[in-house]
């Protein structure tokens, strides 16, 4: 009966590990410099280095910005797995028709994923 009750909190434990490893994989923090003002999903960011938060599930994610101990942006985006490596996290940038900057991925150098956006 013992044995029973050790073994079922062992793997009621191994379960819960599981469970919050997996999570801690799913969002990730990232030092990334945006280099010129732009919009990204329709929210405005100004140059600097941002602290950003990025949460993944399945190919959708969720990244809120933070520049000086503020967040500034939280938008949504499409997570895309490239085959090249990145040495650095990269901040591309398209024209929009206004003639105005926008970002439309972000490059994390580890793990190589980009998170895309519609504008």
């Amino acid at each position: 009966m013992k044995l029973r009750k050790m073994l079922a909190v062992a793997f009621s434990t191994a379960v819960l590990l599981s469970a919050v490893s997996l999570q801690a994989a799913r969002s990730k923090t990232q030092s990334v410099y945006v280099p010129y003002a732009g919009t990204v999903a329709g929210t405005h960011l100004n140059s600097g280095q941002y602290r950003v938060k990025c949460e993944t599930d399945g190919t959708t994610a969720k990244l809120t910005f933070v520049l000086n101990r503020k967040v500034v942006a939280t938008v949504e985006g499409k997570v895309v797995n490239h085959s090249d490596e990145y040495s650095t996290n990269q901040v591309l940038y398209d024209t929009r028709p206004d003639g105005t900057p926008a970002i439309t991925e972000i490059r994390f150098a580890r793990p190589n994923q980009a998170i895309t956006f519609k504008q």
